[in-house]
């Protein structure tokens, strides 16, 4: 018997983003936190131990895992390239057009040559309101592991739809563990403010299309807000 063709977009857990928040197949939320970075290699030896102690002590006081992501993308600079060109254009000083067009010419040139990177730091704070339940043997439980962290079909297309009440009673749950998270960063140092639904969006999107540069300027339908 050959097995079920499927696509690469089955293999997304993501079912879909309200409120700034990603709902999963499965029914479990997710929360992006954008978190400013440190350069700790310029801070003193006692600042980074603080630092260090600080980061350890609001790990072990979560009673929830959090993901730590890096994304490192090539930036996309046309947007500026734009504005100096029509800044040359309405210029009516010859001196300054000339300085213009040479400044154009020199970042238009460097960004050919070099990759401009950014990177930014998330923080994912997670709410699974599913939980296995007591009465579940071992050997249940072991392949519910094994669907999970295997590349089985079920483990990526198990949907669980959430009703408007579940929702929101999953989301204010999640509002909390987002809003504490946050009050302890701002204690080490560290700002953060969670992703809109279109930050959101633009993220996954920029995530599985990496062959382009990073966009900003997605069209999301109101209905996703």
């Amino acid at each position: 018997m050959e097995k079920e063709a499927f696509g690469s977009q089955s293999l997304i857990s993501i079912k879909s983003v309200r409120k700034g928040v990603i709902i999963l197949k499965n029914g479990s939320l997710r929360s992006i936190l954008n978190v400013s970075g440190i350069n700790i290699a310029l801070k003193s030896n006692e600042e980074q131990e603080s630092i260090i102690v600080s980061w350890r002590n609001l790990l072990n006081y979560l009673d929830f895992p959090l993901e730590v992501v890096v994304h490192s993308r090539r930036v996309n600079i046309e947007n500026y390239l734009n504005f100096i060109q029509e800044k040359i254009n309405n210029e009516s000083n010859e001196l300054l057009k000339m300085q213009g067009d040479d400044y154009y010419a020199f970042i238009k040139g460097l960004v050919s040559e070099n990759n401009i990177m950014k990177k930014k730091f998330y923080l994912v704070i997670p709410y699974d309101p599913v939980v296995l339940k007591a009465k579940n043997s071992f050997g249940q439980i072991l392949d519910a592991f094994k669907n999970l962290f295997s590349l089985q079909r079920q483990a990526f297309s198990f949907d669980n739809p959430l009703n408007s009440q579940d929702f929101e009673q999953y989301y204010q749950q999640l509002m909390i563990r987002q809003n504490n998270t946050i009050t302890n960063l701002s204690r080490i140092g560290l700002s953060a403010y969670p992703l809109t639904t279109k930050e959101i969006v633009e993220l996954f999107y920029n995530l599985y299309n990496p062959e382009t540069f990073e966009r900003e300027s997605l069209n999301i339908p109101e209905a996703f807000n």
